[in-house]
């Protein structure tokens, strides 16, 4: 039985977590709109499937990102984007707890409203091809952070492998700062993950406003060129930014996959360049992991690497597990805010 202190105690976090989503979280990378896509013919996916866990979380908004699978490519590659943004507006008709926003000013009325905020985003610029109008057609659709890269090459740069080294060491091309120079223009923000250190120290220098990383972990712990380096780190912290830490590649052994050690790689990069550069960037995609032939699984693990999902932190339903293990480390409610969501919002005030 226990007892009344420890039962009070145990209620006194609960009331902490709750306040603390209370507004609602941000998570700045979900493979939303692929899953959408590939489930087309059903209809109310986001309300049956996502809403109840983005509830159970506490979600309030979610970095939703085009990604083009490689069997689409190169043919299909912009049709599948538009299709992927299509499927989010039909989406978002069926229910009123959803909106697709473009400023911070949207952000700021949709989360008053207690929706959950959908912000495109763009992993790899694959759907533009050469093709540098298509840049304004997407921004008109409502893309608003763009990753110029996945892991592999397109023709904006290249990305960063998962291993220690072997990255090509070539920058971005002309049509890669092209691009760069123009989201900054229109007020696209650049994200840094995927790109390799090359491409990363060109990004830096073509750009004057705050970096954001928005899902990567730190090589400190997991040595991969995927990841970010404590030199990357600090760049981002000179330069105001913001760094969204995620879920999957935490370690390279699954026994270290854990909570914990998550908040670990937080604590390292607080450690570099203080508690307003970190924030989420979960990447959650067990989910999609899971639904792949075993055969594809294999070769993803080939191509890239052998994710180790950790068990109490796989889809939005479990971020308060993450917020009940900050406060048990020690964080402070202003601190796990600015975590959780005050250091994104900060950085969408960028937005135009």
């Amino acid at each position: 039985m226990k007892s009344p202190s420890a039962s009070r105690s145990e209620t006194s976090i609960e009331e902490r977590v709750q306040r603390l989503h209370a507004p609602g979280i941000v998570d700045l990378h979900f493979d939303l709109p692929m899953d959408l896509y590939e489930k087309r013919k059903r209809a109310g996916v986001l309300a049956t499937h996502y809403l109840p866990e983005f509830d159970a979380g506490g979600i309030g908004v979610i970095g939703a990102a085009i990604y083009i699978e490689d069997r689409y490519l190169p043919e299909m590659a912009l049709d599948v984007a538009l299709d992927q943004i299509a499927r989010m507006y039909a989406e978002v008709e069926k229910t009123d707890r959803f909106a697709i926003c473009k400023t911070y000013d949207q952000i700021l009325r949709a989360c008053a409203a207690k929706k959950i905020v959908l912000l495109i985003t763009m992993e790899g610029v694959e759907p533009l091809g050469e093709d540098f109008d298509l840049l304004r057609v997407f921004y008109e659709l409502g893309v608003r952070v763009i990753g110029l890269t996945h892991a592999r090459r397109n023709a904006a740069g290249s990305g960063g492998i998962f291993a220690a080294s072997g990255s090509p060491r070539d920058g971005l091309t002309g049509f890669g700062r092209d691009l760069v120079r123009e989201c900054e223009r229109l007020g696209i923000l650049i994200d840094l993950a995927h790109i390799n250190p090359k491409g990363f120290e060109e990004i830096v220098d073509l750009t004057t406003k705050p970096l954001i990383v928005s899902h990567t972990n730190a090589r400190k712990f997991y040595d991969i060129e995927r990841n970010i380096s404590d030199e990357q780190i600090k760049l981002v912290g000179q330069r105001g930014g913001v760094i969204g830490m995620n879920a999957i590649l935490v370690s390279a052994s699954e026994e270290k996959s854990t909570i914990d050690h998550y908040v670990d790689h937080i604590e390292h990069v607080i450690d570099l360049i203080g508690i307003d550069g970190v924030g989420i960037g979960f990447d959650f995609c067990e989910y999609l992991f899971s639904q792949l032939p075993e055969s594809v699984r294999l070769e993803i693990a080939a191509k890239l690497t052998q994710p180790h999902f950790i068990p109490d932190l796989t889809n939005h339903s479990h971020a308060r597990n993450l917020t009940r293990k900050l406060i048990e480390r020690g964080f402070s409610d202003e601190k796990i805010e600015k975590i959780l969501r005050g250091n994104w919002m900060r950085i969408f005030e960028e937005l135009q």
